[in-house]
């Protein structure tokens, strides 16, 4: 056994660095989410527009339940003289109510029981709420008060989660203890402190409860995440893509920008900075100071973050100016290029557009405008979308070319591409399929 001395030159990136490389790669809305968490967990850290006190205060617009007379009693048996000012047009039967009680099984309950359950059902509002008590259901319907509380009990175990709540508060407390959270003190703020977290009044829910203040930014965060309309939750369903970066075209230029205002501004908080500096107690100074410190790092990140994104787009919108202004193939262009034009490593580019689209008369991901490691052989990816694009542009519009056609044209041309990967390549240029190309 001998030892041996070896000298050896190696680079390592500390937490500092390697925060600010991910905070480069989030996109606007990952962005959001590390600033909400950043701005709950640090004090220092001030929001212009808090995301959090928002959320809640549109709780209230949520939670519409159709006037004072509340939703829909719909009474079984009742004479033409009752007053039915109150009641509102029967739900389509079927699609709701098949949605929750197949969620029950059937041979555990009664025939009463069931047509109980679907009584029930129809009484609930449109967000899911069953705004009334059992004592007046019995009263209206017939039913034992006994056996519709035991119902309302079951219903509630149903998803989704809060439906059949009788109030807001109540819909954010089933949910709060479908997901398994036990803190006594977010329950009590959601049953005591309904109308401030509405209204957004931070400082009279930490007195009232005896917390701090961060302690209640992070529950109304918490709260902001759940569903106050329960069956309101399938219009959610559709996803839009939010484009990270506007382009327009000024003259002879271009403008971009980051759509990121809805995220709103943060700045430090000037309160807790005077507080520290007239603090005596040197555990609470250093508190302070290292969260201070914490702020200024991550405003800075997200500052630098927009400098070298809106570097590397104006950078791209230069080189592929044909494929943008002209509707040209783009370009053969990898991430070394853009890095050398702006003297940054590859790594820095690929991180500085990852998943982030860009919006020019129409929604791209900028990712797609990049060849990677492809050669600027004939075979390139940009190659054949210039083939296909001027292979559809000498085409007849009573002929027009379908994508199996273009793949054997390219075939004969030596280029071979699936029918598929020509599919990509058309909408990629934002060409129409043969059949809609005729119409045009």
């Amino acid at each position: 056994m001998q030892s041996n001395l070896i000298l050896e030159q190696t680079q390592t990136l500390s937490g500092a660095q390697i925060q600010s490389l991910n905070i480069l790669a989030y996109t606007n809305q990952e962005l959001d989410a590390f600033m909400q968490t950043e701005y709950l967990e640090n004090p220092l850290l001030e929001a212009s527009s808090d995301h959090q006190e928002e959320t809640m205060q549109n709780l209230e617009k949520f939670y519409e339940t159709g006037g004072e007379d509340g939703g829909a009693l719909l009474p079984e048996n009742t004479d033409d003289d009752v007053d039915r000012r109150g009641d509102v047009k029967a739900r389509e039967q079927g699609t709701l109510e098949r949605m929750i009680l197949e969620q029950l099984h059937h041979q555990q309950y009664t025939a009463d029981t069931w047509k109980l359950f679907r009584y029930l059902v129809c009484c609930l509002d449109d967000s899911g709420y069953f705004p009334y008590e059992p004592a007046e259901i019995a009263r209206v319907s017939g039913y034992d008060q006994t056996l519709i509380e035991q119902c309302l009990c079951e219903l509630k175990k149903l998803e989704p989660a809060g439906i059949f709540a009788r109030d807001l508060s109540e819909c954010l407390t089933l949910q709060l203890r479908r997901k398994g959270i036990e803190d006594p003190l977010l329950y009590q703020m959601t049953e005591t402190c309904l109308e401030e977290i509405l209204q957004g009044q931070i400082s009279r829910i930490t007195r009232q409860l005896g917390i701090s203040t961060v302690k209640t930014k992070e529950f109304m965060h918490l709260l902001s995440t759940l569903n106050p309309r329960p069956l309101a939750q399938d219009s959610r369903e559709t996803q839009y893509i939010v484009p990270d970066i506007l382009a327009v075209r000024e003259g002879d230029g271009w403008k971009a920008e980051l759509n990121d205002r809805w995220l709103g501004e943060y700045h430090l908080n000037d309160y807790y900075i005077q507080m520290m500096a007239t603090a005596e107690d040197q555990e609470l100074k250093a508190y302070f100071a290292e969260k201070l410190k914490r702020a200024r790092y991550v405003l800075e990140c997200v500052e630098q973050r927009r400098t070298t994104i809106l570097r590397i787009v104006y950078a791209i919108l230069d080189y592929q100016k044909e494929y943008f202004l002209q509707r040209k193939a783009p370009k053969p262009m990898t991430l070394e290029d853009i890095g050398q034009i702006l003297s940054l490593h590859p790594s820095t580019v690929s991180r500085a557009i990852k998943g982030k689209y860009l919006q020019y008369q129409k929604t791209i991901l900028l990712k797609d405008l990049f060849s990677g490691s492809v050669s600027r052989e004939d075979s390139s990816a940009a190659h054949i979308k210039e083939r296909i694009l001027a292979l559809i542009q000498k085409e007849e519009k009573e002929n027009t070319l379908s994508d199996s056609c273009l793949e054997k044209l390219l075939a004969a041309d030596g280029i071979t591409v699936s029918r598929r990967t020509i599919a990509k390549y058309r909408e990629q240029l934002g060409i129409p399929d043969s059949r809609m190309r005729g119409y045009l």
